[in-house]
């Protein structure tokens, strides 16, 4: 379907231009053993629900391996989340359809959250929903991962400012690849601030996670390939968007909110439509800006970390 003739327009659907930048033995102690019986005491109450706790709402989220449909042939295997509404709206959500990314969850300030995390994966794997304000217990630390089969029982109140966060796996040494098979979704939060503003919703409020990949000749994820890669960081030679390559939106009239996440490892993005209209851009990965800024583009960075966790850079676009 073609999009109207006026401000969106043909030259806007591919909007996403890339910038190839890029580039022993431990002793038991008493006290580590004290730690670790801590730790695995504390996981274990995490594991049935707490009765005190009163959720507004209940979500089952799922690691799994599955295989997708991303390139011409053979499907991809993929590690992904997959998520079911057990209590509250089901506009909370929204699983993305024929992608190894999402679920996008959506939540309002103040609303009391519960989600029991299921490890189906064949190695250990936790979820730390990345930017919020939560109790310790429940962000996700390495420490607390889980087994294949396992529960986790995440309990917290969402007090966050209306902005674009994400989540994704953090076990010790294995974010970045757990990641790089496809666990990653965002986590969406508004509030009556944000909500008074008038800004797009529904269909023109869009999710868009850029990622780059490597894939070999039958289709199969290839990471980390030298030590080169290791030490500067992984690029991949295939840029997806929404677990896509090659991606598009067939857009009618009116205005969208783009709502940017850079999930890759070490790339660096310039954004701009093709034809040099300007972004708009409302908000970072801290929330809402004091007021709108215009831009002929825009560079989603990543931060400087170790290739074995996942840099990140978020910005909300009005367009």
């Amino acid at each position: 379907m073609k999009p109207a003739k006026n401000k969106t327009t043909n030259s806007h659907r591919t909007f996403l231009r890339s910038a190839l930048f890029g580039t022993g033995a431990l002793l038991a102690t008493p006290s580590l053993l004290t730690l670790s019986s801590c730790t695995a005491a504390a996981t274990s109450k995490r594991a049935t629900p707490n009765p005190d706790f009163n959720a507004d709402i209940e979500i089952d989220l799922k690691a799994v391996i599955d295989k997708v449909q991303i390139l011409p042939g053979q499907p991809t295997t993929v590690w992904r989340y997959k998520a079911s509404i057990l209590k509250g709206p089901a506009s909370t959500v929204q699983n993305l359809n024929d992608t190894f990314t999402g679920p996008v969850f959506r939540f309002k300030k103040g609303q009391k959250v519960r989600i029991f995390f299921r490890n189906n994966l064949p190695e250990e794997s936790i979820v730390h929903w990345h930017g919020l304000h939560i109790p310790e217990i429940a962000d996700g630390h390495p420490r607390f991962v889980i087994g294949e089969g396992q529960t986790f029982v995440y309990e917290f109140e969402i007090v966050n400012r209306a902005g674009t966060y994400w989540f994704h796996p953090h076990p010790h040494g294995r974010t970045g690849p757990q990641v790089y098979n496809g666990l990653a979704g965002l986590f969406i939060i508004t509030n009556d601030e944000e909500q008074a503003l008038d800004l797009p919703t529904g269909k023109q409020d869009i999710p868009v996670v850029i990622q780059d990949r490597t894939f070999d000749s039958k289709n199969r994820l290839v990471y980390l390939q030298n030590r080169i890669q290791r030490m500067t960081g992984f690029l991949g030679d295939t840029i997806t968007v929404n677990g896509k390559p090659n991606a598009s939106l067939n857009l009618n009239a009116g205005t969208y909110r783009l709502r940017v996440l850079n999930g890759s490892n070490s790339r660096i993005y310039k954004l701009a439509f093709n034809d040099g209209t300007p972004l708009t851009a409302i908000a970072t990965d801290g929330g809402l800006l004091a007021a709108p800024v215009q831009k002929r583009y825009i560079m989603l960075g990543t931060e400087k970390r170790k290739t074995f966790t996942t840099p990140y850079t978020m910005q909300d676009i009005v367009a």
